[in-house]
């Protein structure tokens, strides 16, 4: 009789099982230099949602989640041949929209009590560039409000709920601390202290998450680090190396939040002659190579020349992908939208009491009651009291203890929708650098090693942690008026709405680790290394920490 630890990876929009090879395959080498009297591992990569059934929204994505892990583990428990072998440890992993299917199915087995009746210790519960807060892009200006009232229409009922356009009934409303009985968006209702999922998040026993601090603005800092300010507003690709303290070991990689940065003003005679400051930074990994001028904000004329150049870019990806990528992607998501809106449909109509019943309550009772056994989407009440059954077999085509090998044409099919996927985070991402409205800021980011001696009166330390959870009128009480000006550097335009979620969120005790990727522009799909690519290696270390440091096995 041994005891096994489930680990659960969780993938995000349009994604499939392959995205998390490189973890899983981080975890195996884990597994192998285990006593044999330890806890065992075994990891599960979820395939319920693979491709555009992400567009089902982060509910029915959820349930489906929480369905396959109890199957998962019941079918494991009950096998005839396992000699008595229990899982007696659980994590879940959730990447980029998978993190907050990771919370919202979390939810729903805490509710049934699912753990709790099998005495199963919760673990690490991790996100990757998980929006915690949704991604309705901060910011008030015509191109922003355009782009948060179209995009959510292209990506089905997860768009919408992303960015926080939907709304939950009523019925579900009323648990809401406010007392009021109106209808809140899911991200916000899944942040209340109230709910079933912030209660199933808070059971881990370790929460972590790791964010980018550049490019990757769809899940930037603010939500996927959730913060209410931007410690990292003037750092890009070559003039953060020496800003930041690192972990020890990891360093130039995974930033140290715990540590101070030195808010400084700009010099005044570069402020009267327009100049852009400009700062050298050298990578000490390759001193020769990494020699280069960035320039740290913008000024009038010089803000709009950068301005119009970002839009051209956008016109240029545009222009460059549309054969490969553009048409053939609106086509064929108006078709998965379309395709995905008949299947949630099915599925509220026939399961609506149960996903949608108390999101705030637990009940010790079977979470459903119904009359008969369907096909694809039945239930068996004589083989489990919590879930219905979503399709005869789960983990047909993943094993629990092992992933199936995949046809080579299957792994050429993934390579290609990986390369088109990546074309449109590189789309996504010029656009939201586009319509980003860029304050003329009147500071920048000194080097760390300034913070060894004392700081000039004109310079504000701080550390980023402290920035997550404190507002401009706390920050203005707490070091005085005449920082004002270098406070409103890290401020963003954010709404009521993501500011409580934000406060909510912080109450729980995360681990979190900003990460400075460098060598790539795609830092969403380097963060997990989604996939092969030379450019990748500094999510191998990214990896290398989280597996090292942050995944606890006991």
């Amino acid at each position: 009789m041994a005891n096994y630890h489930l680990v659960v990876l969780i993938h995000g929009l349009w994604g499939n099982v392959s995205h998390f090879d490189y973890i899983h395959s981080a975890l195996e080498e884990v597994a192998e230099i285990l006593d044999a009297d330890e806890t065992q591992l075994i990891v599960h990569k979820t395939t319920l949602n693979e491709g555009y059934k992400t567009y089902d929204g982060i509910d029915i994505c959820g349930f489906r989640v929480a369905k396959d892990i109890s199957e998962q583990i019941e079918e494991f428990e009950s096998s005839g041949n396992n000699n008595g072998d229990k899982i007696t440890k659980f994590s879940i992993v959730g990447y980029s929209l998978g993190g907050l299917i990771a919370r919202y199915a979390v939810g729903l087995l805490y509710k049934s009590q699912f753990f709790k009746k099998r005495e199963i210790e919760l673990l690490n519960f991790t996100t990757f560039c998980t929006p915690h807060v949704g991604v309705l892009a901060p910011g008030n200006n015509y191109a922003v409000k355009l782009f948060n009232s179209i995009v959510p229409l292209l990506l089905g009922s997860s768009g919408k709920q992303m960015f926080l356009k939907d709304s939950v009934g009523n019925n579900i409303a009323k648990g809401n601390s406010t007392g009021t009985n109106e209808s809140l968006p899911l991200i916000y209702v899944m942040s209340l202290q109230s709910s079933i999922f912030y209660k199933g998040l808070s059971s881990f026993k370790y929460k972590s998450l790791y964010a980018n601090i550049i490019n990757d603005k769809r899940t930037a800092w603010w939500t996927s680090g959730i913060s209410l300010n931007d410690p990292f507003f003037n750092i890009n690709e070559y003039n953060g190396i020496n800003v930041f303290k690192y972990i020890k070991g990891y360093e130039e990689i995974v930033v140290n939040r715990n540590n101070p940065i030195v808010i400084s003003k700009v010099p005044e005679e570069d402020n009267n002659d327009e100049n852009v400051i400009k700062k050298i930074s050298v990578r000490s990994k390759d001193t020769d190579e990494r020699k280069q001028l960035a320039g740290e904000e913008f000024y009038f004329l010089n803000y709009w020349f950068i301005k119009i150049g970002k839009w051209l870019m956008v016109m240029l990806n545009l222009l460059i992908i549309a054969p490969l990528f553009l048409l053939w992607k609106i086509i064929q998501s108006c078709t998965e939208m379309t395709i995905s809106a008949i299947r949630v449909t099915r599925f509220f109509k026939r399961y609506s009491h149960q996903i949608m019943h108390d999101y705030f309550d637990i009940s010790p009772s079977p979470m459903i009651e119904s009359d008969e056994c369907t096909t694809a989407d039945s239930y068996d009440t004589d083989n489990d009291d919590d879930f219905y059954s979503l399709n005869p077999t789960i983990s047909g085509s993943s094993s629990i203890r092992s992933v199936s090998n995949m046809p080579q044409e299957f792994n050429n099919y993934l390579g290609v929708e990986g390369s088109l996927n990546d074309q449109a985070d590189t789309l996504m991402e010029s656009i939201y650098d586009a319509i980003e409205r860029k304050r003329t800021h009147a500071g920048f980011l000194e080097e760390a090693a300034s913070t060894s001696g004392k700081i000039s009166d004109d310079s504000l330390a701080v550390t980023i942690r402290e920035l997550e959870n404190i507002s401009f009128d706390q920050m203005i009480a707490k070091h005085g008026y005449h920082y004002e000006e270098l406070i409103g550097n890290i401020i963003l335009d954010l709404s009521q709405t993501q500011i409580d979620i934000i406060k909510s969120l912080n109450h729980i005790n995360w681990e979190k680790y900003p990460i400075y990727i460098k060598d790539t522009p795609s830092t969403h799909a380097c963060a997990i290394v989604r996939h092969n690519d030379p450019k990748f290696d500094e999510g191998k270390i990214v990896i290398k920490h989280w597996v090292h440091n942050v995944f606890r096995r006991s």
